[in-house]
């Protein structure tokens, strides 16, 4: 039995509010393997990252078509003006939990 395109679904809602660094949108990209539904078991791959916008967020509803302010994909941030080829707009979980315990105190996130 073929796959039917009418069994895809993506489910996404769009945060009006969202957190933000230094002015700009993130995203997480983390690594789970799930070993088994039941019992839930789960491992993390600690060497997960966050990527960034290039432009400052705004809601303006003249900025809903810019993709550098909402979209955190480095395959449409490399075109943007302000990308930066050294680190890619990216950090390391690492550097984001030493950013959110410096700006929010230890274990506030």
């Amino acid at each position: 039995m073929g796959h039917n395109p009418k069994d895809t679904y993506v489910i996404s809602k769009y945060i009006d509010n969202p957190h933000l660094i230094g002015g700009k949108k993130y995203d997480l990209r983390l690594y789970v393997l799930v070993t088994s539904y039941r019992p839930l078991k789960a491992y993390i791959y600690q060497l997960g990252f966050c990527r960034f916008c290039t432009v400052k967020y705004n809601s303006a509803v003249s900025e809903l078509d810019n993709m550098f302010v909402h979209l955190t994909n480095v395959s449409i941030q490399k075109h943007g003006d302000d990308y930066n080829d050294k680190h890619g707009g990216k950090w390391t979980v690492h550097n984001l939990q030493m950013y959110l315990e410096h700006t929010h105190g230890k274990r506030s996130y």
